[in-house]
């Protein structure tokens, strides 16, 4: 179902699209006209051009990383907001992004625009909308890249799920689920019995406890302070009567 502020914004971004496509101008080149050094490529977040006297390169980025526009680098697709246009024609239809989970694309009428789920929520391919992240079916990837030569075991907690944990293999999470009725411990790297999701303990040793230093009091004497003159009172010898 889609809420009003969701209809609102799909409102809105039909405009922007109407708007753009009246004011599209058509080029081969994106770097014709730019006093930009890199653009991104609008149909593959891994490819970018690189311009040079109004006349761009193609370039890839290395080990299926993303090109960022705002850093001029290269960075895992996680760190980087990548919206590629894979849009049909008409219509308006919601796309997952690759290797992302807490953003989509929204197509419409073939003009594509970013999308971002609330916390807690990851995009639902199946729902074409934001679910809760352990029914969402979406995997962060939290594999090293490249995948390590020679490879290594990568245990990693699944983020959408505490009862399930991913192994890495050739760069790729794959999902495994602990027996029922345990959780994984992303401290031990294990299922463990317990009554709830297990947060993560941090393992660095705690700072030594460093003793105050002695240090003796000074020595103070006490102010040679002579006694104050006082004058006994002059005091009447009684008088006898008799």
């Amino acid at each position: 179902m889609i809420t009003d502020s969701k209809a609102r914004t799909l409102v809105l971004l039909a405009l922007v699209a109407t708007i753009g496509c009246v004011a599209a101008q058509t080029t081969t080149d994106p770097c014709v006209g730019s006093d930009q050094a890199f653009l991104p490529n609008p149909t593959d977040c891994t490819k970018y051009y690189s311009c040079y006297g109004g006349i761009g390169y193609e370039q890839v980025c290395p080990d299926g990383k993303y090109f960022d526009p705002t850093r001029s680098l290269c960075d895992i697709a996680a760190n980087v907001n990548c919206v590629v246009n894979n849009c049909p024609p008409d219509g308006i239809v919601f796309l997952p992004i690759p290797n992302v989970c807490d953003r989509y694309t929204i197509c419409v009428g073939g003009e594509a625009f970013e999308g971002f789920c609330d916390e807690d929520l990851y995009f639902d391919v199946n729902l074409g909308d934001c679910n809760y992240k352990n029914e969402s079916g979406c995997v962060v990837n939290p594999c090293t890249q490249p995948p390590p030569n020679p490879p290594v075991l990568e245990i990693y907690p699944n983020e959408a799920d505490c009862q399930q944990y991913l192994i890495c293999l050739n760069g790729q999470p794959t999902i495994r689920d602990c027996a029922p009725g345990l959780f994984f411990d992303p401290t031990t790297l294990q299922c463990v019995v317990a009554d709830a999701c297990i947060e993560a303990v941090s393992t660095d040793p705690p700072p030594p406890d460093t003793p105050a230093p002695d240090t003796p009091a000074p020595d103070t004497p006490a102010p040679d302070t002579p006694a104050p003159d006082t004058p006994a009172p002059d005091t009447p010898a009684p008088v006898m009567v008799f």
